[in-house]
Protein backbone atom coordinates (compact mmCIF):
# COMPACT_ATOMS: atom_id res chain seq x y z
CA UNK A 1 0.00 0.00 0.00
CA UNK A 2 0.90 3.33 -0.91
CA UNK A 3 1.01 6.84 1.37
CA UNK A 4 -1.66 7.63 -1.92
CA UNK A 5 -4.06 4.81 -1.29
CA UNK A 6 -7.11 5.54 -0.03
CA UNK A 7 -8.33 4.06 3.56
CA UNK A 8 -12.16 3.55 3.48
CA UNK A 9 -14.34 1.98 6.47
CA UNK A 10 -17.25 -0.44 5.70
CA UNK A 11 -20.40 0.43 7.34
CA UNK A 12 -19.87 -3.23 9.39
CA UNK A 13 -15.99 -1.77 10.45
CA UNK A 14 -17.82 1.08 11.91
CA UNK A 15 -20.73 -0.48 13.75
CA UNK A 16 -18.26 -2.70 15.28
CA UNK A 17 -15.71 -0.54 16.64
CA UNK A 18 -18.26 1.41 18.68
CA UNK A 19 -20.12 -1.38 19.61
CA UNK A 20 -16.19 -2.41 20.97
CA UNK A 21 -15.67 1.28 22.09
CA UNK A 22 -13.02 1.50 19.67
CA UNK A 23 -11.19 4.66 19.24
CA UNK A 24 -11.66 6.28 16.24
CA UNK A 25 -8.07 6.14 14.93
CA UNK A 26 -7.40 2.53 16.16
CA UNK A 27 -8.08 0.85 12.83
CA UNK A 28 -5.91 3.19 10.90
CA UNK A 29 -3.38 3.33 13.60
CA UNK A 30 -3.46 -0.92 13.06
CA UNK A 31 -2.50 -0.58 9.40
CA UNK A 32 -0.28 1.95 8.85
CA UNK A 33 1.96 0.63 11.80
CA UNK A 34 1.28 -3.07 12.08
CA UNK A 35 3.66 -5.74 14.07
CA UNK A 36 2.79 -8.54 11.70
CA UNK A 37 0.45 -8.62 8.28
CA UNK A 38 -1.62 -11.82 7.59
CA UNK A 39 -3.63 -13.63 4.80
CA UNK A 40 -6.82 -14.74 5.99
CA UNK A 41 -6.70 -18.12 3.91
CA UNK A 42 -10.60 -19.04 5.32
CA UNK A 43 -12.27 -15.75 4.70
CA UNK A 44 -9.88 -14.46 1.39
CA UNK A 45 -9.03 -10.95 3.23
CA UNK A 46 -6.11 -9.69 4.87
CA UNK A 47 -5.45 -9.15 8.05
CA UNK A 48 -3.30 -6.48 10.11
CA UNK A 49 -2.26 -7.19 13.73
CA UNK A 50 -0.90 -4.47 16.35
CA UNK A 51 -0.52 -4.77 19.85
CA UNK A 52 -1.41 -1.37 21.81
CA UNK A 53 -3.05 -0.33 25.17
CA UNK A 54 -6.93 0.01 24.52
CA UNK A 55 -10.07 -0.37 26.40
CA UNK A 56 -7.41 -0.17 29.66
CA UNK A 57 -5.20 -3.40 29.29
CA UNK A 58 -2.10 -4.02 26.14
CA UNK A 59 -3.61 -6.39 23.54
CA UNK A 60 -3.27 -7.15 20.13
CA UNK A 61 -5.58 -5.59 17.73
CA UNK A 62 -6.73 -7.05 14.22
CA UNK A 63 -8.52 -5.33 11.08
CA UNK A 64 -9.69 -7.21 8.13
CA UNK A 65 -9.24 -5.85 5.02
CA UNK A 66 -9.30 -5.71 1.47
CA UNK A 67 -7.80 -3.85 -1.14
CA UNK A 68 -8.77 -2.74 -4.83
CA UNK A 69 -6.23 -0.79 -6.45
CA UNK A 70 -4.99 2.43 -4.35
CA UNK A 71 -8.36 1.61 -2.00
CA UNK A 72 -8.43 0.05 0.89
CA UNK A 73 -11.22 -1.38 2.79
CA UNK A 74 -11.35 -1.76 6.56
CA UNK A 75 -13.88 -4.91 6.84
CA UNK A 76 -14.02 -5.59 10.96
CA UNK A 77 -11.71 -4.62 13.77
CA UNK A 78 -11.37 -6.84 16.97
CA UNK A 79 -9.44 -7.32 20.64
CA UNK A 80 -7.64 -11.08 20.32
CA UNK A 81 -7.66 -13.03 22.65
CA UNK A 82 -4.54 -14.92 23.95
CA UNK A 83 -2.69 -17.19 22.07
CA UNK A 84 -5.24 -16.71 19.14
CA UNK A 85 -3.01 -15.34 16.39
CA UNK A 86 -0.34 -18.10 17.26
CA UNK A 87 -3.40 -20.62 17.03
CA UNK A 88 -4.23 -19.41 13.45
CA UNK A 89 -1.36 -19.37 12.42
CA UNK A 90 -0.22 -22.98 13.63
CA UNK A 91 -3.56 -24.16 11.95
CA UNK A 92 -2.70 -22.36 8.71
CA UNK A 93 -5.57 -19.98 8.89
CA UNK A 94 -3.62 -17.40 8.65
CA UNK A 95 -0.72 -17.07 6.46
CA UNK A 96 2.22 -14.86 6.91
CA UNK A 97 2.30 -12.01 4.50
CA UNK A 98 4.77 -8.78 3.34
CA UNK A 99 2.94 -6.40 2.16
CA UNK A 100 4.39 -4.53 -1.42
CA UNK A 101 5.67 -1.27 0.45
CA UNK A 102 5.00 -0.04 3.94
CA UNK A 103 1.75 0.89 4.80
Amino acid sequence: MTPESDIRHSEHYEEVRIARSLPESCGGEVLQNADAHYYDTLRGRFIAVKRMYVLGAERDIAVAYEREGKITLLVTIFPLKEGQQQNRRGHGRWAPYEPESQL
